[in-house]
């Protein structure tokens, strides 16, 4: 038997493929939809988050709900993300759940030296996890290890098993320093056999690799990630608009 919300979000499917929401429209709010189908916010909100699943549809604070495709883009076992402010990669932490695998503190290689603008040799705490969806299959959506400047990582290491948001959100939290800037870069890339079998994924077979750089108010780098991501498996958009109508 269908459940209510499934009912609801097929519905709102086909609305947006029959043209009735247009892509890059925005959908009316909840309360609207849930009085106008005679159902309760929260089944309008499974609803939305089937679709926003689906990479049909996007939704961001302040900025309502946004067609963004007139079928779905993502297949059953993909994440659909998209970015355009710190808040934005904030939501991301609460959407999906964290497993930790490790936190341990050692000390960084010049390589990861650089990236963190420290000295080579430098202690750093890492925490090790995998990302899974909250509302689909138990599949990784990621493996991530995110590397905490010591002092930090040593005030909130205690309660990061248990936090599912972004661990800069947690440090922000607990110990007060807040993200001015995130650096971020996108490359394909190949992993470890551990790796690739933490996230069921061949072995030698290319994978999405984000790396985030958390700066702060000093523009010093206290905290970064990188997160490897199986290609059929997380869909990344961003938004970018003209601020000089000069530019050509």
């Amino acid at each position: 038997m269908e459940t209510r919300w499934a009912y609801v979000a097929r519905s709102l499917m086909q609305r947006i493929s029959e043209g009735a929401y247009r892509v890059g429209t925005t959908l009316p709010k909840e309360l609207e939809l849930a009085e106008e189908l005679g159902v309760s916010r929260s089944t309008i909100r499974a609803a939305l988050r089937s679709l926003q699943d689906a990479g049909m549809i996007s939704r961001k604070r302040n900025a309502g709900t946004r067609v963004e495709a007139a079928r779905p883009t993502n297949g059953p076992e993909s994440f659909h993300q998209t970015l355009a402010t710190i808040e934005d990669v904030a939501q991301y932490g609460v959407e999906t759940k964290r497993v930790v695998r490790d936190i341990v503190e050692e000390a960084v290689d010049p390589e990861l030296a650089l990236r963190l603008g420290c000295s080579p040799g430098r202690t750093w705490v890492r925490v090790t996890s995998l990302r899974v969806s909250r509302t689909k299959s138990a599949l990784p959506i990621c493996w991530t290890d995110v590397y905490i400047d010591a002092e930090i990582g040593r005030a909130v290491k205690s309660r990061v098993r248990r936090y599912q948001g972004l661990i800069a959100s947690l440090v922000e939290e607990d110990c007060g320093r807040r993200t001015a800037e995130i650096r971020q870069s996108i490359r394909a890339t190949r992993v470890s056999a551990l790796v690739a079998q933490a996230i069921n994924v061949e072995a030698g077979m290319p994978v999405l690799e984000i790396e985030r750089r958390y700066l702060d108010s000093k523009a010093k780098v206290y905290l970064m990630s990188r997160s490897y991501h199986p290609a059929d498996r997380f869909h990344y958009e961003s938004r970018l608009l003209r601020q000089n109508s000069s530019v050509g």
